[in-house]
């Protein structure tokens, strides 16, 4: 029988130990961005672990910096978008081959609201592609019973000091330990169970 505690995929940046800390999840490291050369050896280890109902993926960066869209040249391209959305395809193979039966996959990545989004063009453009790959999962897990969805938050790009008109609710952009997991426990939950391919904002309304 598959393990029940969930299982966290994700880079050892502070924000995914916090969650996997408030998840009670088993923590998996994946290797950094800057180090492809070995991705493709950590998704065959992953891929030969026990099944897991509940698998959590977090390729997250520490602290990228805002920069307008003119000033990222080819170097901060590749570092900034190109590795890391490599390192969350090997990712989210890795899980999709790894959630048992009847399981559930969540990701969490980092997009602020349109109206943050000016200096974060190349994490918008992972969003867009993880949220992709998700749907994608979505449609070729489904006939298992498996469910893929996705938790976007602004937590580690934005602050709190934002234009107007402020969030719907207090507390922007949020906490790991808050929001993130409270969003996430909703994916993973049988509650859940007619939800796939979908996303999630946890950002207070910001997005609406």
């Amino acid at each position: 029988m598959p393990e029940s505690r969930p299982l966290l995929m994700a880079t050892e940046a502070d924000a995914p130990l916090r969650l996997a800390k408030a998840l009670d999840a088993d923590f998996a490291p994946l290797p950094a961005a800057s180090e492809p050369e070995r991705f493709e050896a950590w998704r065959s280890e992953a891929i030969a672990g026990e099944p897991r109902s509940r698998i959590v993926i977090a390729a997250w960066l520490d602290a990228p910096s805002e920069a307008e869209l003119m000033t990222v040249d080819e170097t901060a391209w590749r570092r900034r978008f190109e590795l890391p959305y490599l390192l969350w395809n090997f990712a989210l193979g890795a899980a999709s081959r790894r959630v048992a039966d009847g399981g559930a996959l969540v990701g969490v990545v980092q997009a602020p609201a349109a109206l943050d989004a000016p200096g974060w063009t190349p994490e918008l453009a992972i969003a867009d592609g993880v949220f992709s790959l998700i749907r994608s999962l979505a449609a070729a897990e489904g006939p298992r019973g498996v469910r893929a969805n996705l938790v976007n938050t602004p937590i580690g790009l934005v602050g709190s000091d934002v234009i107007a008109p402020a969030p719907p609710l207090e507390g922007f952009p949020g906490t790991i330990e808050g929001h993130v997991a409270g969003a996430v426990r909703t994916l993973l939950s049988p509650d859940a169970i007619g939800l796939t391919g979908r996303v999630l904002a946890a950002d207070g309304g910001r997005s609406l």
